[in-house]
């Protein structure tokens, strides 16, 4: 019952990233089989050239990428293992490399199942920073933050709070509150599963209260943690009401955008809004005939951290409906976003649908949904209503 309810919270949990270097502009990966095999002929130029770590770890990681999104696991993990093997010496001189190499052994570990080599490579992540970063920064609280998940997702609850500790620490010894207070909420979280009837319930439920402005943070991390825990337990109304708060809150909405990558799913068309703090409000691109039939009930409310160096961290789907299978690229491009410099980090929650109009087809009165779908995008993060009088005018004052 327990590794039930473990497997149901753990689910969507996504670990924040953070990172304070420029993000990329994003990458349209098209998976066929001669795009794949392009990857393989340029990992074999670059080794036959005697490529230097950077160079074979970016060939290697591209090959890998491709393969996981074909599903070809096997071929990707011997990939990124053999880069491994040629490149783990290299860690003094190349360490977020050669921690991206180990990072990406831990993801093909965990979907074939080996999960004793997804813990080893975990660790692995960490190991490599701190041979060529000594002093911990972004790069080793995420790593941090990756072994406590896969210490969680194997069971081992001592071990995965043990290292949200030293994360804590670590975090505030640098001077990063805001990471101090996810690496907390994240402790609870993990204690609550660990023992449903530890003092951690009543510890979020006082956080999820506080209304000082400098608990703002942890007041709106504890009410996400309750909402999850309440939405596995199959109280919906519970978390959409908790949800609900945080939108209400608009603290979010106060960081203006500053860039936002664009995406690609597959042909892209992008309408932007007229208004600077909006985002981009719709995109198009073109589906199957046999997808667009069947997109009912495909939308996704995403959350994410605005951190005060205006970074986002830890965006995952708070609540979804049937297919989120359009909304990884998505959700990469949210990732990448800058916003305004702020005080404090705020938090941001947000409705993608994925929709197409109707149409009929030549010969045939019956409506079938246009392959020319997009994305509609709905601001949950909005201030309370300005109070009106009877003609709708603003009193003054």
């Amino acid at each position: 019952m327990r590794r039930a309810l473990i497997l149901a919270l753990l689910t969507s949990l996504s670990v924040p990233a953070f990172a304070q270097t420029e993000p990329g502009e994003g990458q349209n990966v098209v998976v066929t089989g001669t795009r794949i095999q392009d990857f393989r002929d340029r990992l074999a130029a670059c080794l036959a050239r005697n490529c230097p770590t950077n160079e074979d770890v970016d060939a290697t990681l591209a090959l890998a990428e491709a393969l996981f999104l074909n599903g070809d696991y096997a071929e990707g993990r011997s990939a990124v293992r053999a880069s491994v093997g040629r490149n783990r010496d290299q860690a003094r001189g190349y360490p977020e490399p050669v921690s991206d190499l180990y990072r990406a052994t831990t993801r093909f570990a965990r979907h074939i199942g080996l999960d004793r080599e997804a813990r080893t490579s975990s660790f692995e992540i960490l190991n490599a920073l701190q041979a060529g970063v000594p002093r911990e920064d972004h790069r080793h609280f995420t790593a941090r933050l990756e072994i406590a998940e896969v210490q969680m997702m194997s069971g081992n609850f001592l071990g995965a709070r043990r290292e949200l500790e030293r994360l804590t620490r670590s975090a505030r010894a640098a001077g990063r509150e805001d990471v101090a207070i996810i690496a907390e909420l994240r402790d609870r979280w993990y204690a609550l599963i660990a023992n449903p009837q530890s003092d951690a319930m009543s510890e979020l439920i006082q956080w999820s209260r506080r209304t000082e402005p400098r608990e703002r943070m942890r007041a709106t991390g504890a009410r996400i943690v309750l909402a999850r825990i309440a939405r596995s337990v199959g109280d919906s109304e519970r978390a959409d009401a908790l949800l609900a708060e945080i939108g209400r809150s608009g603290e979010g909405s106060r960081r203006r955008l500053i860039h936002a990558p664009s995406y690609t799913l597959a042909q892209q068309a992008v309408r932007q809004g007229e208004d600077n703090d909006r985002l981009v409000t719709s995109y198009a691109y073109t589906l199957s005939r046999t997808l667009a039939d069947h997109m009912d009930d495909s939308w996704i409310d995403v959350g994410f951290w605005i951190i005060p160096e205006g970074r986002v961290s830890g965006v995952e789907i708070l609540r979804q409906g049937a297919d989120t299978s359009w909304a990884r690229p998505l959700l990469d491009a949210i990732g990448g976003r800058i916003y305004s410099a702020g005080s404090e980090a705020s938090y941001r929650l947000e409705r993608y649908t994925l929709t197409a109009g109707f149409e009929t087809t030549t010969g045939s009165r019956l409506l079938h949904r246009s392959p020319a779908a997009r994305v509609e995008y709905l601001d949950l993060t909005v201030n309370e209503p300005e109070a009106r009088d009877a003609q709708g005018r603003t009193p003054p004052g």
